[in-house]
């Protein structure tokens, strides 16, 4: 017993080696002591359509979100769908786009520009995405930015 195109090798003669994956939960045996798979209620596993991952990213919290004019701060960044290699950056208000050091899908951080006025900022996490994830193509388009929502980071 086994479901319709799910065969393991390259010819299968008999599906004794799935019998452990379709067990009856009533736990009958037949006269052979193996498991009687005419009783079974184990149901073949319907596959769900497929799917895009999001490549909005989520800002959940900063570790800081005040600091002193001219003053070094290094913020660290929560939240989720960050991309690696270059295509995740921080929009600092209007002063344009960070760089970020890259953690994890979860986990980013940037440093305050030091020419930054006193005032609030809207920091919001940017993804570029370009087919970067696609077989190389020939790239003559413009990417996708996708922007989170804000979080305000205050100067003082």
């Amino acid at each position: 017993m086994s479901c319709a195109g799910k065969g393991y090798g390259t010819n299968p003669q008999s599906d004794e080696y799935l019998t452990a994956q379709f067990i009856s939960s009533y736990g009958l045996y037949n006269n052979n002591t193996k498991y009687n798979k005419t009783k079974s209620s184990r149901v073949c596993r319907q596959l769900n359509n497929g799917f895009y991952p999001s490549f909005t990213p989520e800002l959940t919290s900063l570790s800081v979100t005040t600091s002193a004019v001219g003053a070094y701060s290094l913020v660290y960044v929560n939240g989720s769908n960050f991309l690696p290699n270059g295509t995740t950056f921080v929009q600092f208000g209007s002063l344009g786009y960070l760089p970020v050091t890259y953690y994890s899908s979860f986990y980013l951080s940037f440093v305050v520009p030091l020419n930054a006025d006193a005032g609030n900022y809207h920091i919001k996490v940017v993804n570029l995405y370009n087919g970067n994830f696609s077989p190389p193509i020939n790239q003559s388009y413009a990417g996708n930015l996708n922007f989170s929502e804000p979080i305000t980071y205050t100067i003082t």
